[in-house]
């Protein structure tokens, strides 16, 4: 697996490797110290089903199953985790999931997180855009984050949003 790391103003993306994930999910640390808050229970269950899926892919495409440690410049904490849940589909969609600890929300960073993977994945010519389903309506951050990042609602339940991101729509409006 290749590894990289994106730069934004205020944040870093690391993806992690699978050794990394099987040590926060069994409560060791890794080598960047991550914020208490940042791991509660359904990011461990996340965690769980990435290790799953990793077990199974080439190491080749781990960037595209892993999460992300977002790590925050200032203090080198990690703050959150971001990621994709497998390669681009055979119409060129994934689908991002992401969390932030309770300590960083309503500051920008994850809006910031996800335009820089974004800007990593459109890198890829086989990725067309990025879904986002089953966001919980309640969930007003997680909402605002993905209109300011550009997505659009696709559609909704009584319960949930599901959005979308295309680069195609993108590139047809840019051309008008």
């Amino acid at each position: 697996m290749e590894r990289i790391l994106l730069e934004g103003e205020n944040l870093l993306l690391k993806p992690l490797s699978f050794t990394e994930l099987l040590h926060i999910n069994n409560d060791r640390k890794i080598e960047i110290s991550i914020d208490t808050e940042a791991i509660f229970d359904s990011v461990k269950i996340a965690i769980s089903k990435k290790i799953d899926k990793m077990k199974k892919v080439s190491m080749d495409i781990h960037n595209w199953y892993t999460y992300w440690l977002i790590i925050n410049k200032d203090n080198g904490e990690g703050i959150g985790f971001i990621g994709f849940k497998g390669i681009p589909d055979k119409n060129g969609y994934t689908e991002v999931g992401y969390s932030i600890s309770s300590n960083c929300r309503r500051k920008g960073f994850m809006t910031e997180a996800l335009s820089l993977l974004m800007d990593w994945a459109f890198k890829y010519p086989f990725c067309k855009g990025i879904t986002a389903n089953k966001v919980l309506k309640t969930n007003t951050g997680s909402n605002k984050v993905l209109n300011n990042c550009g997505f659009i609602l696709l559609d909704s339940s009584n319960e949930f949003n599901n959005y979308i991101f295309s680069m195609d729509k993108l590139n047809e409006s840019i051309s008008d």
